[in-house]
């Protein structure tokens, strides 16, 4: 039975197309999988299946509806890297994106109080935003390597990316100190 989509045949995932090694863009260019706007779509979607993680995992609705606008901008983001100009795309990532994150920032930084360097693995729930703040610090450089090598230019992407690991960062922080004071190990 052949792989090929027809108007009679229910469509597939599978299309063969990247067999080789070489997949297509938005726009319909033919360029290799190592291809940095590939690269950088991957872990896009890399960082949003480590989010459904995290939503599955924290016990707070407040935490869960922060990761699912997260997830929402990341698909925004998705669409702009894929090679869509802002002017083409109606939604890009924009300073009230930033805004948002730095609220959150803010009132986390106001509860949380630092003297050290923290180690992870406290529990289940901030480990894994630990593994959101590392993922999207990867990105993050992926995204410089995309602006150096290709016409992408949108400086308030890589400002997001940098607020969205500080925010991951505090977010595990804040989970860890609860999982501490609960058992009581201050």
């Amino acid at each position: 039975m052949s792989n090929r989509n027809t108007s009679n045949k229910k469509k597939s995932i599978v299309t063969g197309k990247g067999d080789t090694g070489y997949t297509y863009t938005r726009s319909g260019e033919k360029v290799r999988k190592d291809d940095i706007r590939i690269e950088v779509s991957g872990t896009i979607d890399e960082l949003s299946s480590f989010i459904g993680l995290a939503k599955s995992i924290l016990k707070g609705q407040n935490s869960k509806d922060i990761l699912k606008k997260i997830q929402k901008d990341l698909l925004v983001l998705g669409t702009r890297i894929s090679g869509e100009t802002p002017k083409e795309s109606k939604e890009k990532i924009e300073r009230k994106h930033i805004q948002y994150l730095e609220k959150i920032i803010n009132e986390l930084e106001k509860e949380l109080k630092f003297e050290n360097f923290v180690l992870t693995g406290d529990d289940l729930a901030s480990s894994s935003l630990h593994i959101l703040h590392t993922i999207t610090r990867r990105l993050e450089r992926r995204v410089v390597t995309l602006t150096d090598e290709t016409k992408f230019d949108d400086k308030n992407v890589l400002i997001y990316l940098n607020r969205l690991s500080d925010l991951f960062f505090l977010l595990a922080c804040k989970c860890s100190c609860k999982e501490i004071i609960k058992n009581k190990r201050l």
